[in-house]
């Protein structure tokens, strides 16, 4: 029978069954959507899916490391996200190769943090309203007259504070603090978090949930440029007040399915800015059936190419199952399109096309190798997105089958 402390070691797809938890910390596993626990006959099926990361309920810490390992997943992240001053480096991080991914998370946010934060905290002007009993920066008058009848005290001003309580510093602390709720930080790692909120403490930490606040790059914030980058990349992934009852549950988690799809998205529309994702569109004349393909290229004369992505690995003959082909087909006939394309997460020789009977629609499949560099990942997209183009019905079978 699996022990409970099996469950932080944990790897994508597998399974530990029986597992002895309790209802409750059940509960909070399903929460997290990090693994799903189901009860069974002899204790709970704690199943790892599309999930990585960590999170931790009380004493029970559930880790589930991806398959291309933590550091490229971060790498990943940072293209998905547009992170392009943020760089990844291993020899940098210098972490074992089965590290966590919140361990290779706290220890790049430290090391970035260090280098940009050397001469100290970037101060700035912050534009406030404020009543004072003296006047101070700039009368606002119409308030005046408003609020105060004529009265010349108190004053309605408006103010430019010199402060360390800027949009930048806000993200940095509030990234910083999220961090340190995380389960297994490394003694040195944590310390050198807390000596960051030490330093940032005039800024006020954002509200879990929130949106993040925008910044502007400038000349005068450029060392903090790839910090900035990590501290948003670690909000949007952070799960630090996920709540299962009364109880809190903190965890960093990456969806690899949805990161798969954003960062082949990002990649395309790089290359052809007529690729969108997520596009929504009705079914049926009564508009009751929708559907919604990952990538469609539209260049503004009309809709011209579909995508899909699918985050599995393809068996040893490359075969495609048919549920995606049939989804692809709808897509394509939905469009008025004769060509689809399917998009796999794994390397390897893509099979050839397939020309569906009784339809006019040729489903072409593309492999990417989620292992590859940055550059060979563009270099990748960047070859793709040539064969994704725009096909006439004479053309199209031509078109796939050069993928």
């Amino acid at each position: 029978m699996p022990a409970r402390s099996d469950l932080e070691r944990l790897s994508e797809g597998q399974t530990l069954y029986p597992v002895d938890l309790t209802t409750a910390e059940a509960a909070a596993l399903n929460t997290s959507q990090l693994v799903k626990a189901i009860p069974d006959e002899l204790g709970w099926r704690v199943t790892a899916e599309y999930w990585v990361g960590a999170v931790a309920r009380g004493d029970l810490v559930v880790r589930v490391a991806p398959k291309i390992g933590a550091v490229q997943v971060l790498r990943l992240l940072a293209m998905a996200d547009g992170a392009s001053d943020l760089t990844v480096d291993d020899q940098r991080v210098a972490v074992a190769d089965d590290a966590d991914l919140s361990a290779v998370l706290a220890r790049m946010f430290v090391l970035e943090a260090e280098h940009a934060l050397a001469a100290g905290p970037l101060r700035g002007y912050r534009t406030e309203d404020q009543t004072l009993p003296v006047l101070r920066g700039r009368l606002r008058l119409r308030d005046q007259y408003l609020r105060r009848f004529g009265q010349l005290s108190p004053l309605e001003v408006t103010v430019d504070e010199w402060t360390v309580d800027t949009a930048e510093n806000r993200l940095i602390r509030s990234a910083a603090l999220a961090l340190l709720a995380l389960p297994g930080l490394v003694p040195g790692v944590e310390a050198d978090l807390r000596r960051l909120d030490r330093m940032l403490v005039e800024a006020d930490r954002l509200v879990p949930g929130a949106a993040l606040p925008a910044w502007q790059p400038t000349r005068l914030n450029a060392r903090l440029h790839a910090l900035l980058g990590l501290s948003e990349l670690t909000l949007r992934h952070l799960s630090v007040e996920s709540r299962a009852g009364a109880t809190v549950v903190h965890g960093f988690r990456v969806n690899m399915a949805h990161l798969f799809e954003r960062l082949v998205a990002r990649l395309l529309a790089d290359v052809d800015p007529a690729w969108s994702a997520q596009v929504t569109l009705p079914l049926d004349q009564l508009e009751t059936l929708v559907i919604r393909p990952d990538l469609v290229r539209d260049d503004g004369t009309g809709r011209s190419g579909v995508a899909d992505t699918k985050y599995k690995v393809l068996d040893d003959a490359g075969k495609v199952s048919n549920a995606d082909i049939y989804q692809l087909v709808t897509y394509c006939a939905r469009l008025g399109l004769t060509a689809g394309h399917l998009i796999y997460a794994d390397g390897g020789t893509a099979p050839p096309p397939y020309e569906v009977t009784g339809t006019d629609a040729a489903i072409a499949v593309h492999r990417i190798d989620l292992t590859a560099s940055p550059d060979a990942l563009r270099a990748k997209v960047s070859e793709l997105a040539a064969r994704l183009t725009p096909t006439t019905t004479g053309t199209a079978l031509k078109m796939v089958e050069s993928a």
